[in-house]
């Protein structure tokens, strides 16, 4: 099992550059050779106030990503896109409910909960506001960047307190459905045809001090 080491920081990261990263680099539906390098990355940073929580970056060395997408919670799947699932529970909890981010490069996300790819709900039937997404486009690639407060993730995965005792499961993804681009993940998938919403084959997520 694919495993990513995520440090509990007491500020907000400003600089990603000694934070770990998780590749996307298992295509086992083809298409590797047409890929663009992308790679996710996480931080918990424990500030004590409303910075408090989970901060993502997602980056992809796609110089000229295509989307179309307007629509909040639309199909941004098949434009270029970069998504992050993950759940987190108590130690000796079988929970698989998980959320799903995923954004193209014009900032519009697709964001939800559930246990699996049907039945989901947005997090507007939650009580939960958006979290906060940026976009930069750069010469050398485009990043996702999305902050989740701790009291929205205690509140949708029903914790008392996110530390290292925490379990957390997740995946990193990169695809472009439009473009019949390559499907990527940072965790392989054992499935006959592209799937991400398979949380059996979620990485292990390690929160550390």
């Amino acid at each position: 099992m694919k495993q990513y080491e995520l440090k509990i920081i007491q500020n907000d990261p400003t600089d990603w550059s000694d934070i770990a990263r998780a590749d996307v680099d298992s295509y086992v539906w083809g298409g590797a050779e047409r890929a663009y390098k992308t790679y996710g990355q996480l931080a918990y940073a424990k500030t004590g106030d409303s910075k408090t929580g989970l901060y993502i970056r997602l980056f992809c060395e796609e110089k000229d990503p295509v989307s179309k997408e307007t629509q909040l919670d639309g199909m941004v799947c098949m434009d270029s896109c970069m998504e992050f699932f993950f759940g987190m529970r108590d130690k000796g909890s079988s929970d698989i409910h998980y959320l799903n981010i995923e954004s193209n490069s014009l900032g519009v996300t697709f964001m939800s909960f559930g246990a699996g790819r049907h039945g989901r709900v947005f997090l507007s039937e939650l009580g939960i506001e958006r979290f906060p997404v940026k976009v930069n486009i750069g010469s050398d690639g485009w990043e996702v960047l999305v902050f989740v407060p701790e009291g929205d993730l205690k509140k949708v995965f029903g914790l008392s307190d996110i530390n290292e005792n925490t379990v957390m499961m997740g995946n990193f993804y990169k695809c472009d459905e439009n473009a019949n681009a390559p499907f990527g993940s940072w965790a392989p998938i054992v499935a006959p045809a592209p799937d991400f919403h398979r949380p059996e084959y979620f990485g292990e997520i390690v929160i550390t001090k």
